[in-house]
């Protein structure tokens, strides 16, 4: 990685509990989508019940205004307004990412 992420085992992070069902899940998801649990998969971004009332400002390539791999998206952002919509732009903003970076 290049400093903007830290690397780092769930467990040290989250509850075994929480660790316990990720991995069953995750290998239920595999046997639906093929390479979904490859090796060099990253999970990253864990969900929190938490929110904000704030609105952190995007460019028209979704990156939030001066950082430049930092891609606010969702209600939390202040995008959305309702986890339909807050899914939708959450599409909108993985769509973006993957224009980025797709290989050419």
């Amino acid at each position: 990685m290049d400093g903007h992420c830290r690397l780092t085992a769930l467990g040290d992070v989250l509850p075994s509990f929480v660790t316990e069902n990720l991995k069953r899940g995750f290998s239920v998801f595999e046997k639906r989508m093929a390479c979904f649990g490859a090796d060099d998969a990253v999970l990253s971004g864990v969900e929190t019940r938490t929110s904000a009332p704030l609105r952190i400002q995007r460019e028209d390539t979704f990156c939030a205004v001066g950082q430049d791999l930092i891609y606010p998206c969702g209600e939390g952002a202040g995008y959305a307004g309702g986890i339909t919509s807050a899914a939708v732009d959450g599409v909108r903003v993985a769509l973006a990412i993957m224009r980025r970076f797709a290989c050419q």
